[in-house]
C-alpha cells in the first residue's frame, strides 16, 4: 500500500498496473508466431517484489490460490508460477483497492469447481469414446 498508494487512478485497468508492475510477459511476436514471452529485463520496482513474495507464501497453503500455485508450477515451471500468481494476486489487489470492497473468496472457489466439473465432464466423454472404440 506504501508503494502503490490508495489512489489507483493513475493506471486505467488492471492489466496497465500489472504492467507496471512488470508481472506480465513481454511477448515478442513476429509474424503470428510467439519467438519469447521471458519477462522483461527492468528492475522491479518494492510493490513487484511484494506481490511476488505474497505469492512464494501462497506455495504450500491449501487453498484456492495454493492449488492455483501448484498448477502453474506443474504448468510452467517454479518462475513461471510465482510470476503468474504474484499477477493474480496483484489484480485482486487492485480491485480491492479501486472499488472499495472486501475480496470475497467464494467467488474464485465456486470458479474453481465449475472447471472441476468441466475437466470430470471431458474426462467421462473420452471414457465413453474409449468405451465404444473396445466394443
Amino acid at each position: 500500500m506504501s508503494e502503490t498508494g490508495t489512489d489507483l487512478s493513475k493506471w486505467s485497468t488492471p492489466e496497465r498496473f500489472v504492467s507496471w508492475l512488470n508481472l506480465c510477459p513481454n511477448s515478442k511476436i513476429s509474424g503470428g508466431k510467439l519467438l519469447s514471452s521471458k519477462l522483461q529485463k527492468k528492475k522491479p520496482n518494492a510493490a513487484a517484489k511484494a506481490f511476488r513474495m505474497a505469492a512464494q507464501g501462497v506455495q504450500n497453503s491449501q487453498n484456492w490460490m495454493g492449488h492455483f500455485f501448484r498448477r502453474m508450477k506443474a504448468k510452467g515451471g517454479h518462475k513461471y508460477a510465482v510470476v503468474a500468481t504474484a499477477r493474480k494476486i496483484a489484480i485482486i489487489y487492485y480491485k480491492m483497492v479501486s472499488e472499495r470492497r472486501s475480496f470475497d473468496p467464494l467467488v474464485y472457489e465456486d470458479h474453481l469447481n465449475r472447471n472441476q466439473q468441466a475437466k470430470i465432464a471431458s474426462l467421462q466423454k473420452a471414457l465413453d469414446r474409449l468405451k465404444q472404440q473396445v466394443a
